[in-house]
């Protein structure tokens, strides 16, 4: 009888252990769900600031950007008048200095492209007295054509290079297109660094 009952009671222990370590496994369990919804929870919020911190960044680069195409269109004005106010004085300065033996620069006008680069001169000069002779009216000379081309372009050439030695002047280059009056009658014009006189086909 002894032996029976000893023999019933092993299994109930086995049984208590298994109970024990099922308590074990489910107290760890919903510790670690606790853990890990405190984690969740904390990372929730830091997902929060975080948002709340990028909006602002956002909205304070917005910002930025707004000032900043604000300031570059300041910088584009500046430029303009800047540009501006050195084409005028190139002219003032031009205008009656710059002399050939057959000319005398009367009136300058400059003007720039798109790409920041002289885009058009004209020239009107007033006859030096010995070429006085020769002019008919109306930017007529009873020269030759080559004679009148030779001396319009040492009139653009001299223009040109008082020009250029200015470091600060948009670039007067081949396809500055400039052109020659006298008296503000056409003498003819230059495009791609050649120069035609009025009615000159080739």
């Amino acid at each position: 009888m002894d032996e029976l009952t000893l023999s019933e009671s092993k299994p109930k222990q086995r049984v208590n252990v298994l109970a024990v370590v099922a308590l074990g496994i489910s107290a760890l369990a919903v510790a670690a769900s606790i853990y890990l919804f405190v984690q969740n929870s904390e990372l929730s919020s830091k997902t929060d600031k975080l948002s709340e911190q990028i909006m602002s960044l956002t909205k304070k680069n917005d910002e930025l950007q707004k000032t900043a195409d604000a300031q570059a269109v300041i910088n584009e004005e500046q430029d303009t008048y800047r540009k501006l106010t050195f084409l005028t004085a190139m002219a003032h300065d031009i205008e009656d200095g710059i002399v050939t033996d057959d000319f005398v620069v009367n009136k300058v006008r400059f003007s720039w492209g798109d790409d920041g680069n002289l885009s058009d001169v004209v020239i009107d000069v007033e006859n030096q007295p010995t070429l006085a002779l020769s002019y008919k009216s109306k930017g007529a000379y009873e020269l030759s054509d080559r004679e009148l081309r030779a001396k319009s372009d040492a009139i653009i050439k001299a223009v040109s290079d008082y020009y250029t030695k200015s470091p600060n002047a948009p670039a007067w280059n081949d396809s500055t297109f400039v052109q020659l009056t006298v008296q503000n009658y056409n003498i003819g014009e230059s495009t791609g660094g050649k120069f035609k006189l009025v009615g000159e086909t080739k």
